[in-house]
């Protein structure tokens, strides 16, 4: 095994933009060098094997059983970790960042040299894709905002945006209050059920932009009454980070896997499809649609959705 860097290159291939594109989101936001490991063919088909046994032995817990009650209890022990300390990247890592051993890269399996390597490409990426989609918004909301972290990147990002974090756990607003007193920034926190879009109801304003960043996936087929909810509000554009089921090479042994999983997980699945079919009809745009090749090691979560609706 050999070590490289990830470097600005390979993150403007991932996200589909260029090296300099990259490196102006990136400005101002120091990462450690992003070294991993490539692996030789036996060790990617010992890996392959393990998640494999994983796909085909182990109960894994569906998205959607008892949600709520398990982010209720996730992010409060969040807001309770975070009294007493400062707000950083770090100290709202969502508990389920656990240091992969081994990732996902550009079709391979790879061993990161250090324990945060998935947490910071990820933050990373997401740097990126909000430059490229979210600069011209007024009003951002994010939906499913967990700890906040991605409002803490937005708001190092666009310091004249309004910034809402909305999510069916009460506890959300609580960090973001947290965050808003730290940074002497207003950042306003909503309740609001995706499953069911009850809560807040949001803005509905030129310039509001809607974003979901590994929230969707837990809605599995069950995203209609959210979709009805966009293109009721009709944002100026919908921002997805998510696993996008459609974007696996079915005949891709190394997708298969990662399909299996998706599959078992109960994640999000049809939506693009939907949104696609929309376009087709004339009632919303198709902005971008990319995936993004980095995951964990069982599957990819950072791939691109941008839309609009229209009508």
């Amino acid at each position: 095994m050999h070590e490289l860097i990830l470097t600005h290159d390979n993150l403007a291939q991932l996200t589909g933009r260029n090296a300099a594109a990259v490196a102006r989101a990136l400005a101002g936001f120091p990462l450690p060098s992003l070294q991993y490991r490539a692996l030789d063919a036996a060790r990617e088909a010992e890996i392959a094997r393990q998640v494999e046994n994983t796909i085909l032995e182990e109960t894994l817990r569906r998205s959607g059983e008892d949600d709520p009650t398990v982010w209720v209890r996730g992010w409060g022990e969040v807001a309770t970790q975070l009294k007493g300390l400062q707000i950083t990247r770090a100290t709202l890592r969502p508990q389920y960042f656990r240091g992969e051993p081994i990732c996902r890269l550009f079709g391979h399996y790879i061993e990161p040299v250090a324990h945060e390597f998935e947490y910071d490409v990820g933050l990373a990426l997401r740097r990126i894709i909000f430059d490229e989609f979210l600069k011209d918004g007024t009003t951002i909301t994010e939906i499913g905002c967990g700890t906040g972290i991605n409002v803490l990147l937005l708001f190092e990002m666009f310091p004249n945006a309004r910034l809402i974090g909305a999510d069916w756990a009460p506890i959300c607003a609580e960090i973001l209050g947290q965050i808003a007193l730290q940074s002497g920034r207003r950042i306003e926190g909503e309740v609001f059920n995706m499953l069911t879009a009850t809560g807040w109801q949001g803005p509905a304003e030129p310039g509001s932009t809607l974003l979901t960043v590994h929230a969707m996936e837990q809605l599995g087929d069950h995203w209609a009454a959210f979709s009805d909810f966009m293109i009721a509000k009709r944002p100026s554009l919908c921002l997805h980070i998510e696993p996008l089921f459609e974007h696996y090479d079915a005949s891709s042994l190394f997708d298969d896997r990662a399909r299996r999983y998706h599959l078992k997980r109960g994640y999000l699945r049809g939506f693009l499809p939907h949104v696609l079919g929309l376009c087709r009809e004339g009632r919303a745009e198709l902005v971008a649609s990319r995936r993004v090749a980095f995951g964990g090691l069982y599957h990819e979560a950072y791939s691109i959705l941008a839309w609009r609706p229209r009508g």
